[in-house]
């Protein structure tokens, strides 16, 4: 053994510099307005040297994205709070409540609605990039809520970051 923690040794994605451990208490974090809710980023591509984003999602009932497909990453959602009717692949639609793990393999349709208001959701992306996405598109809030109608998603834009929406 090289007393090195385990996976010491892997490598970074392509252009992204190792960085530090480190905590960061989620209030700190950036927040964007998004795609039926506010985004909050917990981690992205630059702080995990590209091997995760860590995402928490906050909607008001009937918030959420449309039936898409990450081209690019894997998901994991873990429902905080709150209760989340989802669709994935071909399956029929199904609830996920507080404490419901979901994960969508790269490549696999897959739709998250909130049932109730103030529906909270962490997501990790792997590998990380889909928050280049919010940066780029979201708006910057301060803000823990915000109306559903003020959340918008564009597919056409949302395409050049391989995320692709599919007819439901």
């Amino acid at each position: 053994m090289s007393g090195q923690p385990s996976g010491a040794d892997s490598e970074p994605a392509e252009g992204v510099p190792v960085v530090p451990a480190y905590v960061q208490r989620r209030e700190n974090c950036p927040r964007y307005v998004f795609g039926g809710g506010v985004w909050i980023v917990l981690a992205d591509r630059a702080q995990t040297s590209g091997n995760i984003t860590n995402i928490e999602s906050i909607y008001r009932r009937g918030g959420g994205l449309p039936r898409l497909v990450h081209e690019r990453e894997a998901e994991m959602a873990y429902v905080i709070s709150g209760r989340l009717r989802i669709r994935i692949a071909d399956e029929a639609e199904t609830t996920a409540e507080s404490g419901a793990m979901v994960f969508v393999p790269r490549g696999v349709a897959r739709r998250f609605t909130a049932d109730l208001d103030d529906t909270r959701v962490y997501h990790a992306f792997v590998p990380a990039g889909f928050e280049q996405l919010l940066f780029d598109h979201g708006a910057k809030t301060e803000s823990m809520t915000v109306p559903i109608g003020d959340a918008p998603f564009d597919p056409a834009t949302a395409a050049a970051y391989g995320v692709h929406v599919v007819p439901d």
